[in-house]
């Protein structure tokens, strides 16, 4: 009889900061208290505010989308507060070919630049890679972003292309700009 080791990596849902669970119901109050202000959608491009029965239906798309295995969209929580601080997703999907992308949003702006984004997105990319076996996955930021474009930079993601003046915001026309992260250099980086 052979015996494989299996090396334990610990839940990729646990970050050092954060945690994801499945979007509830329940997250409704805490959704709408902080996703329908302009500073928090205009980095979505989601300009018109949401109804409360519209984040609902949303919310109930994602638990269908979950249970059909299309899309995965999560809670970020704080670890230590069990705190709401926004949303990620991993969808569209190309099963063949192993592949991804990639969104997040952390809510309320008294809660960016602390690390949330970046523990969180790690998450992410560890159910991404390590239990979905993706073998690439994408993320897209625009350009007026650069924020969030240095955190995926600095987590790993690497500038692949631009779809130039793709996005009409605040009466100038900017550059959406794609990253991606392939598993192997992921493992190489977070083994």
């Amino acid at each position: 009889m052979i015996m494989v080791q299996i090396e334990f990596k610990g839940s990729p849902f646990i970050g050092e900061k954060t945690a994801l669970r499945p979007v509830e119901l329940a997250d409704l109050d805490e959704i709408m208290k902080w996703f329908n202000t302009y500073e928090t959608r205009r980095f979505l491009l989601a300009f018109l505010p949401y109804s409360r029965a519209q984040e609902e239906e949303w919310i109930k798309t994602t638990i269908t989308a979950a249970n059909e295995r299309t899309e995965f969209t999560f809670a970020i929580t704080s670890k230590s507060r069990d705190d709401f601080l926004g949303t990620c997703s991993i969808r569209q999907f190309n099963w063949f070919n192993r592949s991804g992308v990639v969104g997040i949003a952390i809510h309320n702006p008294a809660n960016h630049d602390k690390g949330f984004g970046s523990d969180a997105l790690l998450c992410l990319l560890k159910f991404g890679f390590r239990i979905l076996n993706l073998h690439r996955i994408e993320i897209s930021v625009f350009e007026f972003n650069e924020r969030a474009k240095h955190v995926y930079e600095k987590i790993g993601f690497t500038e692949i292309g631009r779809k130039r003046k793709a996005i009409f915001f605040e009466g100038t026309y900017y550059d959406e700009i794609v990253l991606d992260f392939l598993s192997d250099e992921f493992f190489s980086r977070y083994p």
